[in-house]
């Protein structure tokens, strides 16, 4: 955790036990007395500080919804408040505190604009205060005044109520999650009536009052005691963390939605684009596969007319097949094996093992070789009368097998001398 020395408020006036107003020197020095090691926010930015704002529009609710989306939690809560618009605008801080599956509940803040400005702290003499005061900056944080100090309730229960010159600002407290946010101006209250006001109220609402906390900003004592209580809070409550009612926290929300609303765009102008460029790939492929089917269909339909006029079916090989025939009748057929020796050593092959449940459809015999069509009952067998042929000529090459329901497997020799 990052540690901090001073906490910074909003622009008071503080004044001594004699009624003479502090300066801000002296106000400075106060609070960095009492305050040696607070504990800021895990998310705070180096240089940031925590600003205390006793809100007068602030107000607090639960939201419960079934999706955990940053932005679709902000656009179902503005639609809840849309109906309350003509009343004025307000600003909308959500904080998630759990996320069941894929829902999410937590709390939300509700805050007028008008409200919303970056506070600073400025004092006469930085070189007398010791540090750099605390500027305009982006980075400061900004919470309810009587947030912090909620530890100081047993079990989270009860009030706590920040006091200054100026303000009354309290929050009512269940189970250390806020229910209920009141601010009164100190000339028209006191904190004993702000308590009455809470006594009566739970009454009516039966909830359980529990107990009172007050920091009084004019009294020195209650100063000494923000930082443990703050500590504490922090430990109790860590969402606590992810508060920030400021302007800056509110735009870089807004730049966050615009940032995905763009990126989502262009997902989906990347993704439409893919699916064009995907279907014309899709197309390119058709048309390359019904060339090649074509060029197949014609190299078959031209192997049938020159060489086999009466052959029906398939040909895996044309090309080769054509390409023996030349051979053949090239060397004029005078060369290789007869006629008579190619049956003796076909019927060798099934002599030499009895069990080759072969079946020969069609046998084609040239002087080059022979060209088998037949079926076997698994690929085994084939294989098995593939070798026995290759112990016998120079090559033995199966051009095409397929599986055939009810048969086995049919397959295409092809056997050279």
């Amino acid at each position: 955790m990052q540690l901090k020395k001073f906490m910074n408020f909003k622009n008071l006036n503080f004044k001594k036990k004699n009624g003479a107003e502090l300066d801000n020197i002296e106000f400075f020095r106060a609070v960095q007395g009492e305050l040696k090691e607070f504990i800021t926010p895990l998310n705070a930015k180096k240089n940031s500080a925590i600003i205390l704002v006793p809100f007068k529009s602030l107000s607090v609710d639960k939201f419960a919804f079934p999706f955990a989306n940053s932005k679709k939690v902000r656009e179902a809560l503005k639609l809840q408040v849309m109906p309350y618009a003509a009343a004025g605008s307000v600003e909308i801080f959500p904080v998630v505190l759990e996320k069941v599956g894929r829902g999410a509940n937590g709390l939300v803040w509700y805050v007028s604009p008008d409200e919303l400005t970056e506070y600073k702290y400025n004092y006469k003499n930085e070189e007398e205060v010791g540090q750099e005061p605390v500027r305009n900056n982006v980075n400061n944080i900004v919470w309810p005044a009587p947030l912090p100090f909620v530890s100081a309730l047993t079990d989270g229960t009860g009030v706590t109520l920040w006091a200054d010159e100026e303000n009354l600002c309290s929050i009512l407290w269940q189970n250390y999650q806020p229910v209920l946010t009141r601010w009164r101006p100190r000339v028209r209250s006191t904190p004993e009536k702000e308590f009455a006001w809470f006594d009566m109220y739970c009454k009516q609402r039966e909830l359980e009052r529990g107990e009172d906390f007050i920091i009084d900003a004019l009294e020195a004592e209650s100063l000494k005691i923000i930082g443990d209580v703050t500590r504490e809070s922090i430990i109790k409550c860590p969402w606590i963390s992810s508060v920030n009612l400021s302007r800056s926290a509110l735009e870089g929300a807004i730049g966050l939605e615009r940032a995905v609303n763009l990126m989502t765009r262009a997902a989906c102008w990347i993704l439409f684009m893919g699916v064009i460029a995907l279907a014309g790939s899709y197309l390119k492929l058709n048309q390359v596969q019904n060339r090649i089917a074509s060029v197949r269909s014609q190299s078959e339909s031209l192997y049938k007319e020159v060489f086999e006029p009466g052959r029906t079916g398939r040909i895996a090989n044309p090309v080769s097949l054509a390409r023996d025939k030349l051979a053949e009748l090239q060397r004029g057929g005078s060369e290789g094996r007869g006629f008579e020796d190619m049956l003796a050593d076909l019927g060798s092959i099934f002599i030499a093992d009895p069990s080759m449940d072969i079946t020969v459809e069609i046998l084609r015999y040239n002087a080059e070789g022979i060209d088998c069509t037949g079926s076997a009952p698994d690929m085994s067998t084939v294989l098995t009368f593939r070798r026995a042929w290759e112990s016998r000529a120079s090559l033995a090459q199966l051009d095409n097998t397929q599986s055939v329901s009810g048969i086995g497997y049919r397959f295409d020799l092809r056997v050279r001398w």
